[in-house]
């Protein structure tokens, strides 16, 4: 053969190779007969073929139509025995294409699970499944493209319909959710995809509201403790913490964000992000603008669960608690909510101490840094937390002997760390009058300091908090030089 001869074959070949064959569905029989026959035993190949051709078939809107509309015909023939006819039919990628094959398609799975309810859990997975993009390709701006916004719109036409007339598929949805949902590690479109989906939902259905955003928050959740902020820190090559802590765009008005370098930091963010816009759009009044104060309470007591029971037990969180500072800043009424919930947890003795210690933690870095809390609610806070301090102090020196072991008054010294924490970050704001100095002489600070149980020992300090007690006493001196200088005789 020659050299031009053997190119040609050799290039012939890789066309043909290189060119998609499309295998066609041919229905050489109504549906009904094979399904008729295979339950009568006699054409079980047929059969076979047919569920082999519906699964690996490259089937076009038309194939997609008449097959949907023939099974339609046969639901009540679609029983346990069909059961792979069923979920190849069902497995069919339908979600992209045209209005008429989204119509057929719903009127299909709502007529299938009408008539026979144990098909359910595979139909709830196979719609789940479409919560998942086809590339990873991030969104620019979080904003889907017209395809997935598309796609969305049919996924969840289907959903609506299911849901309002078969109750039991919320039940099944909410258990395919959580066991669909992304493992940590996956690409970060692919969590933004998936939470864009589950947000979506809430809008037809609401009352699934407080078990969807419990897996969002319970998710989220996973994704920062794999993101540690140290770890955040090395990979941006800079201390993106310092000065930034607390600090938050609520209108969107600062500088673009930028894509952070370390993968599950970056997945946060952006998840993070959608989470927050949400409650945002959720809490404000689409018209006007203006707080919704109905809709802020009722998503404030779904938030407030989630934070009980899965942000407030969750050591070393840096980014999930967030979600509540943002709702607490739309209304003073949300954060004296938020921080009387603390308090009492704080004050219930029956609560595991770590708990208890916790809250107090939430209770100082909130009311020390976030700029919604006016200086009234500050200053009570502080007056709350001191209180209680002379309080367990009284209880402790009516006792003979006092358990030396610091491990007893834990919540004690962090309720004790917690007042000079606070007074050291906004010492600024309280003694700028003479009326917030007094104040602060109210608390008997002193008498804290020097009392038995010596809340400024080295076995109860970190080394964070060792900086605390210094910034205190540089507070006291500040005090001595305003006190001098306020109320000398010259004034």
């Amino acid at each position: 053969m020659s050299e031009y001869a053997e190119s040609v074959r050799s290039s012939r070949v890789s066309s043909i190779l290189k060119t998609p064959i499309r295998f066609q569905l041919h229905l050489s029989k109504n549906l009904r007969n094979i399904i008729q026959q295979h339950i009568n035993g006699e054409s079980v190949r047929e059969y076979e073929n047919l569920v082999v051709s519906i699964r690996d078939a490259e089937l076009l809107d038309s194939d997609i139509r008449e097959l949907l509309s023939e099974a339609s015909h046969c639901i009540s023939l679609l029983n346990k025995d069909l059961r792979f006819l069923v979920e190849a039919i069902l497995s069919i990628k339908w979600a992209h294409r045209s209005e008429a094959v989204v119509s057929e398609y719903r009127s299909f799975i709502l007529n299938l699970l009408s008539a026979h309810n144990y098909h359910a859990r595979y139909a709830i997975d196979k719609l789940v499944f479409n919560f998942f993009p086809t590339d990873d390709d991030e969104w620019p701006d979080g904003i889907p493209t017209d395809e997935d916004y598309q796609k969305c719109v049919n996924i969840h036409s289907v959903f609506n319909v299911l849901l309002k007339v078969i109750p039991m598929c919320k039940e099944l949805l909410l258990k395919s959710l959580r066991q669909n949902f992304p493992f940590y590690k996956k690409s970060t479109h692919t969590h933004e995809y998936y939470l864009h989906n589950l947000l979506w939902i809430l809008d037809y259905q609401p009352q699934l509201r407080l078990e969807i955003l419990n897996l969002i928050i319970s998710k989220l959740v996973v994704l920062d403790v794999n993101a540690p902020k140290e770890e955040i820190e090395r990979a941006e090559g800079n201390d993106m913490y310092d000065d930034a802590v607390f600090k938050m765009d609520v209108d969107g008005s600062d500088e673009s964000k930028s894509r952070l370098t370390h993968p599950v930091g970056h997945t946060l963010d952006v998840c993070m992000d959608k989470l927050l816009n949400y409650i945002i759009m959720e809490c404000h009044n689409t018209d006007t603008g203006e707080v919704d104060w109905n809709k802020t309470k009722g998503l404030y007591q779904d938030i407030i669960s989630a934070f009980d029971k899965i942000i407030l037990p969750t050591y070393n969180l840096h980014h999930v608690q967030f979600i509540m500072f943002l709702l607490c800043s739309f209304k003073t009424a949300i954060a004296e909510a938020f921080l009387n919930y603390l308090w009492k947890k704080v004050c219930t003795p029956n609560t595991a101490s770590v708990i208890r210690q916790t809250s107090v933690g939430y209770i100082a870095s909130f009311i020390a840094r976030a700029t919604v809390v006016p200086l009234s609610m500050l200053k009570g806070t502080i007056q709350q937390m001191a209180e209680w301090v002379h309080s367990y102090i009284s209880a402790q020196d009516e006792l003979e002997c006092i358990n030396s072991d610091v491990r007893v008054h834990t919540v004690f010294y962090s309720v004790c760390q917690a007042v000079f924490y606070v007074i050291a970050f906004r010492q600024s704001d309280l003694v700028k009058t003479r009326k917030n100095i007094a104040f602060l002489n109210s608390l008997n600070l002193g008498k804290i300091v020097t009392c038995r149980l010596n809340p400024l020992r080295k076995r109860v300090l970190s080394q964070q908090v060792i900086t605390f007690w210094i910034l205190f006493f540089h507070l006291i001196h500040i005090f001595s030089l305003d006190l001098a200088k306020k109320f000398s005789p010259s004034i």
